[in-house]
């Protein structure tokens, strides 16, 4: 723990310069790093910035240790104040535990907030390049662009979240630390289902892309049944050297876009491999040197030259963790497309952001309960807090995308 914010303070704080600005000076400090979850005390803050909070506590650890009544008066203490702000510190303690370094399912999708809960059609553009290929006279009327039937669907957003609940033992006896680390469990559970749901997409472990109303495979060869996609992004070469991740943009590039037949306009920015491949992948992107010469000759007998990754090869980010191995094991016990491979051979190359989406209802929010609920009566939790949100992750352009089963 570094400092202690004193409820005193945060009272005198709020009484002068009233809570929306309180929120705002604390927000910017946990943001900064200046403060932390875990530098304040929810006794502390309760005694001082709750009506007779003081009394309260008393009261309560009297009953406790004694047995007996607790005075009317304790139902009327106002915890508004103080609920708003322990609200906002556990909101950051949720927060902070989301947002691990570890994940990497922010780099794999672009996130489009929408309001539409259910399963959404997204159409596509009717009018193609080729009808601008002549010029539009004088007097002529401009080509009409409209939306087609092309479109693709983005599946129902799942919520998910959880409640916890501050008990009076656990104000009367500052257990603020214990509540804070079950704050951030839940907050890296939420975060972990985040991300596990975002790789299974971008693995093709789920398969929710539609076109034009038709379920198809995020990935496919072309030939095998059910993966008549009308495009090839799957390939089996092994991470090996620099010429296997020329083979996979060879595919990349050689894909259209199904409405213009006009070239993606991308260039691939992600390798995503399991752990067994991250040294591998950074020792390709890095090469600065190769050998030529006959498969067993001597070094001697070889010649060294330089080569140099084109730019978008140089400044590809290596997307990595244990989450895309585990993800693909599950997929491989599953069967399908993944059936008999090996998890820590597959890699993928291409263009997550622009290939994946996150649907987003509502992000990540902590709503507060006050005390006075059915909650305090049944089983003394004088607050409750719920965190959730509400999202999910779809296929916008599985063109954009290749994986190599190796």
């Amino acid at each position: 723990m570094g400092i202690l914010i004193r409820g005193a303070d945060l009272k005198k704080l709020v009484k002068e310069k009233g809570l929306p600005w309180t929120r705002h000076h604390l927000q910017e400090s946990f943001d900064k790093k200046e403060i932390a979850p875990d530098d304040f005390s929810l006794r502390d803050m309760f005694r001082h910035m709750t009506e007779r909070g003081g009394e309260a506590l008393d009261d309560w650890e009297t009953s406790r240790r004694r047995g007996g009544h607790i005075t009317e008066a304790i139902h009327a203490v106002d915890t508004g104040a103080m609920a708003n702000i322990t609200g906002q510190i556990f909101f950051n303690a949720i927060q902070d535990a989301m947002v691990n370094d570890q994940f990497i399912g922010d780099t794999l999708v672009s996130v489009f907030q929408s309001n539409l809960q259910d399963e959404e059609k997204i159409p596509g553009i009717s009018q193609v390049t080729d009808s601008f290929a002549g010029s539009i006279t004088e007097g002529e009327p401009y080509p009409s662009v409209g939306l087609s039937e092309q479109f693709i669907t983005i599946p129902a957003a799942e919520k998910k979240g959880g409640i916890i609940g501050v008990t009076k033992e656990a104000l009367i006896a500052d257990r603020t630390g214990f509540l804070i680390e079950r704050m951030r469990s839940l907050g890296k559970a939420l975060g972990i289902r985040r991300e596990k749901s975002i790789i299974d997409i971008a693995i093709g472990a789920v398969n929710p892309y539609t076109w034009k109303g038709e379920a198809r495979l995020t990935y496919g060869d072309g030939a095998t049944a059910g993966e008549a996609l009308g495009f090839i992004n799957e390939h089996a070469n092994a991470l090996v050297n620099e010429t296997d991740i020329q083979a996979a943009e060879d595919i990349y590039r050689r894909m259209r876009d199904p409405a213009t037949n006009e070239p993606l306009g991308y260039s691939p920015t992600v390798l995503l491999v399991t752990p067994a491949l991250q040294w591998q992948a950074r020792g390709i992107i890095n090469v600065t040197q190769i050998r030529e010469g006959a498969v067993g000759a001597a070094p001697a007998q070889q010649q060294i030259g330089t080569t140099r990754m084109p730019g978008w090869a140089q400044n590809l980010t290596i997307a990595s963790n244990e989450w895309v191995r585990d993800r693909l094991l599950a997929a491989i016990a599953a069967g399908g497309g993944w059936a008999g491979l090996d998890a820590d051979l597959a890699w993928f190359l291409g263009t997550p952001s622009a290939a994946f989406v996150w649907k987003e209802i509502w992000p990540l929010t902590v709503a507060e309960e006050p005390m006075g609920s059915p909650a305090e009566f049944e089983n003394d939790v004088v607050m409750r807090f719920k965190a959730s949100y509400k999202g999910v992750a779809g296929v916008r352009e599985p063109r954009l995308m290749v994986v190599s089963r190796a």
